[in-house]
């Protein structure tokens, strides 16, 4: 078949390819007046000479815009006016006569636009937009000018413009230099003067948003970076859509984000971007968006997908090279902290603690099934070992692409994640297994290794859930595991760590484990809890087995004891933290995991004894050392007093431990060295853990008498220890051993030295033996003591120590004439001892002791005498000023009037009314003094009951059965006193509304029965009583044990309540069971009501001080300055009480009161003077003044 002949032109002479195009530059002139560049400017049909007067005039416009007012001189600024009064009077001149909606601003220009449109000429097409893109940037910096840019922005909606526009923006991806200009005068166009027109642009959108998304997606190509002076079409459709999310209203932000193809292409890209992209994408997003709160919830989850987390996630590993701009990983960090931890932002969802999405917590389970079956009767109790349905699905699937063993910030993220929604502790790690803990000291594994350990340590939800108490079936127990101890933490990769050669590897899995058992022994707590066996719940033996069950797979998934033993054997003795990390974890384990623990039958004798052989050691160094040796880190003896601690509390649980037998390595037995150690310490170093064990081993021991006798029990021997300690501590070298013979004497043979106190009463003719052994000992051991080699100094260093151990023993009660007879025979030993007389008091010195301090102020901090200096009885007190106690029982008006909320509920949702308070704000405008204000919300009232009623909402029926009857009390009060108006509600009647508001939402609030309740029995309330007062102080809570949550409740809502003279008037009117405030002083007089309730009480109070009559009110009618004298009193004895016990805190009684003596002076300063002294005859003022 032969070649088809050319069809072409005659003879053949046609080209045979497509010319190539070629974009010629344009020429230009300088523009010296108005008229040249009007002239310039006017539609000529050619197309050069068009292109000519629009290149001229964006070299005019270059010149304007690129100016610098700091380093232009005089002459370049003349010019510069020179220039903008040409543009000014080419713009006045152009302006139409009729300025409205339908003028055309700048006529010339736009129909040349049009023409190039119509004969397709691509270098107009872009050069008219360049054009306009300056001219707006320019008009933008000029007040003056502003009405002629808002008119070209308006000429810029026009039909004709629209379709230039639309035909610009869908041009073909190579034409970047139409695509470009063009969005570049759009966002000029949507920010000028402050988004003024944004709106309609918005209502343009099919043509002003024509291919967003797809020109969002053409980046640049190229072997070198993008020029910032010349931005792809990306940039600028980026820049342009945030500009947008910027001035739009709330409704167009929620239309414009529902686009997902823009919503998707806004990030696909954005590793690719420059940094000052990247941080203007991220910073809008965050500024417009997320924490804008007019913007619908549903819009922000529309723009935060998974697909958008991932991509921002993927910013962490950013690389930037310009250092000028902030650092893009800590930007994209910041706002995935933001947008992933904050519910408001869209992502996060509100889960139900530890109960999976399937889990129905409270199910109605048959009583029948449940004793057979137990656990076995709860379906879906063993059902999420392998998969957990989780409600926060978006942050699951962006938690499956984080690395955090890669990066400490993306730990952070997954662990504030992991706070914030619990539930998805256990879904991340079932679904990434792609690294395990297999022990390998390299920096990956060290990363993944405080990522589970800060994992580890977070805490668990209160009551397993969100609710305000426990639910009535435990959670699943491989949940609640999988939060104690990850699956990475398995027993085998746990063995392998602990018996691993590197320290860091072992060091690691013993905190790890720590944080475990401690969180094992909240979890079992809580499932122990009193409230599980209430009358509601009563499901006690249920929650007991699902504690066992959790011990037990906690066991399987922990290593064993005698690995933990073993492992802390081998630790080296210089390695102080490792030991005292190891020895803390064994105490552990005695304390939460005793039938484990036990079942290793650990001696810990022998490690005690190194440990104080140890502490000895450093003891003797401290003697020896001279000034010029560098001191030792007092931080390394601290942590081996810690070490003992904890080996002490295993000892205390080992049957086996020898307390009074000395050992090869150790010349004194461990009680006396324990002494050693409690008497010389350091300052600064706790001993609270040491002088427990002492004084339980001394009552054990009988070596003193018990405390509950009265007696101070061990304080007899360590007060005078301790002045010989401040006095002359060398005396101290030489008596420990004749102390730690006569203990040990005494503790081998105990009936021995009591028959010898036997004997010594009857000399003394004395019946109470009320005496400690050790005194008999002492006794005994003294002649031999006087006839040692060294018995002089040995005498000498007694004759100190033992008047002042007998004088302590007389002040804490001991039997004086035994005291004396045991003087007198120990007179006799030193006088055969001494060459010389010692002088050794005969008669009663026990005198001189009886002021001695006791030495339970050094349980917290050794050789610390500050807590001594404080006054016991709180008698010199200082009564706060009236700063102070405004500063402490002031409280804010929660019923202050925002009179914005009659608008702000319309455009939300049923759960934004409810839950972010909208609709509280709501109701308290029905206490605002105007009448109209009041008027118009109870109008607003009834609508959004109406709405409520009409929505989905969970509890939609009590909180529209709440607002209805709070409408109709308002009408019904209106009636009654037959006017027109809304009038004021007693304030506790809007404050019990706002409260019950949140009480409804929380199905599990322990008020929610009693609230229900309360809203059936009527259609309306009565104005003249307290609602639910009497129900919550006098009857028993509803749910669990949970009387004082409903008292705080109640406390609050009757602060806000109490406002005016007529709420007043509520609070002291006689009822049946007594005026409401005579009650609330009785519960407040409760000695062991905590604190926080009774401050709340004190608030209220302060409060009626601030209204007209109240103080006066308090004294004659409720005696309440008798009742603040009460609670001083009661205070300093409780005080006193606790201090003599050694567990007081008396700063915090001392605040307490000076609160109380504040309170009377305020009460007094307000009060009606005249009448208060009349009616007490001047006792109240001898009383306060």
């Amino acid at each position: 078949m032969g070649k088809r002949q050319f069809r072409g032109a005659e003879n053949g002479d046609g080209p045979r390819k497509r010319q190539r195009v070629v974009h010629e530059a344009p020429t230009s002139e300088v523009i010296h007046t108005s008229r040249q560049l009007r002239q310039l400017l006017a539609f000529d049909p050619d197309l050069g000479r068009s292109r000519h007067g629009l290149q001229s005039f964006k070299l005019l416009l270059d010149s304007l815009i690129s100016r610098d007012d700091i380093t232009d001189n005089a002459e370049k600024r003349q010019q510069h006016e020179l220039r903008f009064t040409i543009v000014k009077e080419y713009l006045q001149s152009t302006k139409p006569i009729e300025d409205d909606e339908s003028s055309t601003y700048l006529p010339d220009i736009m129909q040349t636009w049009s023409h190039a449109g119509q004969v397709n000429n691509e270098n107009l097409l872009s050069a008219v937009p360049v054009v306009l893109a300056l001219l707006l940037k320019l008009l933008s910096q000029s007040l003056e000018l502003t009405p002629i840019g808002l008119g070209i922005c308006r000429t810029l909606l026009q039909k004709r413009q629209q379709e230039l526009i639309s035909r610009s923006l869908s041009a073909d991806k190579g034409k970047a230099f139409i695509i470009s200009p063009t969005l570049r005068m759009l966002r000029e166009a949507v920010c000028f003067d402050g988004g003024a027109i944004a709106r309609l642009m918005f209502r343009a959108r099919v043509s002003m948003l024509k291919s967003l998304a797809r020109n969002m997606g053409i980046v640049h190509i190229g072997e070198e970076p993008e020029d910032i002076k010349k931005p792809s079409p990306r940039t600028n459709a980026v820049q342009f859509f945030l500009s947008a999310l910027k001035y739009l209203h709330p409704e167009a932000k929620k239309e414009l984000l529902a686009q997902r193809d823009v919503v998707t292409a806004l990030t696909r890209d954005i590793k690719q971007d420059l940094p000052y992209l990247v941080l203007e994408l991220l910073n809008g997003l965050r500024d417009h968006v997320l924490l804008d709160n007019k913007v619908p919830r549903e819009a922000k989850s529309n723009l935060l997908s998974s697909t958008t987390l991932i991509k921002i996630s993927g910013l962490y590993y950013y690389r930037q090279v310009n250092g000028d701009l902030p650092s893009i990983p800590e930007v994209a960090h910041d706002f995935l902290m933001t947008a992933c931890t904050n519910p408001s932002c869209g992502v996060l969802r509100q889960d139900t603690g530890l109960y999976p999405r399937e889990a129905d917590p409270n199910a109605a389970i048959p009583s029948a099934d449940l004793e057979e079956l137990g656990l076995e009767a709860i379906v879906w109790m063993n059902k999420f070992k392998t998969e957990v349905p989780v409600r926060n699905f978006v942050l699951s699937n962006l938690l499956q692409n984080l690395r955090p063993w890669s990066s400490v910030k993306q730990s952070e993220l997954i662990t504030s994640i992991f706070k914030v929604a619990p539930e998805l502790i256990a879904d991340f790690f079932i679904k990434n297994k792609s690294f395990t803990f297999e022990p390998k000291l390299s920096a990956t594994w060290i990363g993944y290794a405080a990522f589970l350990f800060t994992t580890v340590a977070l805490p668990l939800p209160e009551y397993f859930c969100r609710g305000s108490g426990y639910a009535e079936l435990p959670p699943p127990t491989s949940v609640v595991m999988d939060n104690i101890l990850p699956l990475p933490l398995n027993q085998k990769a746990l063995s392998r760590c602990l018996t691993n050669k590197s320290r860091m590897v072992s060091f690691f899995a013993t905190r790890i484990l720590i944080l475990a058992v401690q969180k094992l022994d909240t979890a079992v707590r809580m499932h122990q809890d009193p409230a599980h066996s209430s009358k509601s719940h009563n499901n006690q033996a249920l929650w007991t087995e699902a504690a066992r069950r959790l011990v037990d797979e906690f066991c399987q998934r922990s290593p064993g004891i005698k690995e933990m033993i073993n492992s802390y054997r081998s630790i080296p003795e210089d390695d102080i933290l490792h030991r005292e990390a190891a020895s803390q974890l064994l105490r552990l384990y005695y304390e939460v995991i005793p039938q484990v623990a036990l079942m290793a039958k650990f001696d810990v004798s022998p490690l005690l004894e190194t440990a104080l052989k140890r502490l000895s050691k450093h003891e003797k160094q401290k003697e020896t050392r001279s000034e010029e040796d560098v001191e030792s880190d007092p931080r390394d003896f601290a942590l081996s007093l810690k070490e003992l601690e904890n080996l002490l509390a295993i000892a205390g649980y080992s049957p086996g431990m020898r307390w009074f037998a000395a050992t090869e390595q150790l010349t004194l037995s461990p009680f006396t060295t324990l002494l050693k150690v409690y008497v010389e310490a350091p300052h600064g170093v706790s001993l609270a853990p040491v002088r427990r064990v002492l004084d339980f081993v001394a009552v054990e021991q009988q070596v003193v008498p018990a405390k509950d006798k009265g007696h101070p029990g061990i304080s007899v021997l360590l007060e005078p220890l301790m002045e010989l300690m401040a006095s002359s501590p060398s005396s101290l070298a030489i008596l420990w051993p004749f102390l730690d013979k006569c203990l040990t004497r005494y503790t081998t043979a105990p009936v021995k030295y009591l028959e010898m106190l036997q004997d010594l009463a009857k000399d003394a003719e004395d019946e109470v033996l009320t005496v400690s052994p050790l005194v008999a000992a002492i006794i005994e051991q003294l002649p031999f003591a006087a006839k040692a080699a060294d018995s002089k100094s040995t005498l000498e260093r007694l004759g100190r120590f033992l008047p002042k151990f007998l004088g302590y023993s007389a002040a804490a009660g001991e039997s004086k004439p035994l005291l004396e007879a045991a003087l007198a025979v120990m007179s006799e030993s030193f006088a055969q001892g001494l060459e010389k007389s010692l002088t050794v008091p005969k008669k009663h010195p026990f005198k001189q002791a009886k002021g001695g301090k006791s030495t339970e102020a050094k349980q917290d901090t050794n050789n610390t005498t500050a807590e001594g200096k404080k006054s016991e009885s709180g008698d010199d007190v200082v009564a706060l000023d009236s700063e102070q106690l405004e500063r402490v029982l002031n409280a804010p008006d929660s019923l202050a009037a925002d009179n914005s909320a009659l608008v702000k509920w319309q455009n939300k949702s049923v759960d934004e009314l409810v839950d972010e308070g909208h609709a509280i704000s709501l109701i308290s405008l029905l206490a605002s003094e105007h009448a109209s204000i009041r008027k118009e919300a109870l109008v607003n009232i009834l609508k959004m009951a109406a709405k409520v009623q009409q929505s989905e909402y969970e509890e939609k029926e009590q909180i529209w059965l709440l607002l209805s009857e709070l409408a109709e009390t308002a009408r019904v009060a209106a009636a009654s006193q037959a006017v027109n108006a809304v009038v004021p509600l007693p304030s506790t009647v809007i404050a019990f509304a706002c409260h019950a508001v949140n009480v409804l939402r929380d199905p599990t609030h322990s008020l929610y029965p009693k609230i229900n309740s309360f809203l059936i029995s009527g259609p309306f309330w009565s104005v003249d009583r307290v609602p639910l007062a009497d129900e919550v102080l006098t009857e028993e809570p509803a749910v669990g044990d949970s009387y004082y949550a409903q008292l705080n409740w109640l406390l609050a809502y009757l602060l806000d309540g109490l406002r005016t003279s007529k709420d007043l008037e509520l609070f002291h009117k006689k009822r049946a069971k007594g005026p409401l405030f005579e009650r609330l002083l009785a519960v407040a007089g409760n000695p062991y009501m905590r604190t926080p309730l009774r401050m709340q009480v004190l608030r209220i109070l302060y409060r009626a001080t601030k209204i007209e009559g109240g103080s006066t009110t308090l004294i004659t009618r409720f005696g309440v300055v008798s009742w603040l004298e009460e609670l001083s009193k009661m205070k300093k004895s409780m005080s006193a009480t606790q201090s003599q016990g050694g567990a007081g805190n008396i700063v915090s009684s001392e605040d307490e009161v000076a609160v109380y003596k504040g309170l009377l002076k305020r009460i007094w300063e307000t009060c009606d003077k005249g009448r208060v002294e009349g009616w007490s005859k001047g006792g109240v003022e001898k009383v306060i003044v």
